[in-house]
């Protein structure tokens, strides 16, 4: 029976107050539009990351007259590592075409001897190009016996952990912040819905009804228009992604669980904020 009594008590506010019900789903579409900005933005920092990540090559330059063998065998070792993700033997002859190719000039070739050592070349899978760990994972491959000496290419990385510590800082407060700014203009928007007819709850607190009792019609007034809100976000979304963004074609690769999770999230925390503040107006009048 007091199902009944919600849900058409909830269509009567809805009929009533059609404006206050747009609002929220006004908000609730700009929710859902900023739920999956954030959702792209971070999928476009996490392929950056790993752009950066697969130019960071860690060069180790072998000691003189070391045996080949001996190479092939420490290059192998490096392969089983669960942080590398790729491994390159570079011989003295082919370092010496790829500098001849590089810098157009084979003058090196008036030397009585390759001036170029064996050296290896690896890139680290991206989770792990972390400045920390580079530093762990050189200190560790200087104490070989075999190796020289170890570089990378510092502008890279420097750029890699720029973006690794800065950015991601910057998309979750801005995240954080976006959402607290709706979510409180939410709040309010529906706290004003909500006192527009405090004599029926005079009526109905006369007469012995409780708080939740009163505060479940606005509830689901609220559900309502959000979920509408949210339609209407992702189609204008999409919308949008195919006609403004449609250079960026790495947008559809993002998991579809991240779409839901994020969505399923501003879902919770837009029914909570609702739920919240109705019974707080309703407490407090």
């Amino acid at each position: 029976m007091s199902y009944g009594y919600y849900f058409h008590r909830a269509g009567v506010l809805i009929r009533r107050r059609p404006f206050p019900f747009f609002r929220i789903t006004l908000i609730c579409c700009i929710l859902t539009l900023c739920t999956l900005g954030i959702a792209i933005s971070y999928f476009g920092l996490m392929k950056e990351q790993n752009r950066l990540a697969s130019s960071l090559e860690i060069t180790i330059h072998i000691k003189q007259y070391a045996d080949s063998s001996r190479i092939f065998s420490f290059a192998s070792s490096l392969s089983t590592y669960a942080q590398i993700d790729q491994v390159h033997v570079i011989s003295p002859t082919l370092a010496a075409l790829e500098f001849e190719k590089q810098m157009q000039s084979s003058t090196f070739k008036l030397l009585p001897d390759n001036p170029f050592n064996w050296s290896i070349s690896c890139t680290l899978k991206p989770e792990y190009c972390t400045y920390n760990y580079v530093s762990e994972f050189l200190q560790d491959i200087r104490k070989k016996d075999i190796v020289d000496q170890t570089v990378f290419n510092s502008k890279a990385a420097e750029a890699l952990f720029a973006r690794n510590t800065f950015l991601f800082t910057l998309a979750l407060a801005g995240s954080i912040s976006i959402f607290l700014l709706f979510l409180g203009i939410l709040s309010y928007v529906f706290r004003a819905e909500i006192l527009q007819s405090p004599a029926e709850w005079f009526v109905l607190r006369t007469l012995g009804a409780s708080r939740t009792f009163i505060a479940i019609p606005h509830v689901i007034f609220s559900i309502a228009s959000i979920f509408l809100g949210i339609t209407i976000g992702c189609m204008s979304a999409l919308i949008i992604i195919k006609n403004v963004l449609v250079q960026y074609v790495w947008i559809w690769e993002i998991p579809i669980d991240w779409i839901a999770i994020s969505i399923g999230i501003m879902v919770l925390l837009s029914i909570a904020v609702s739920s919240i503040t109705a019974l707080t107006v309703t407490r407090n009048t």
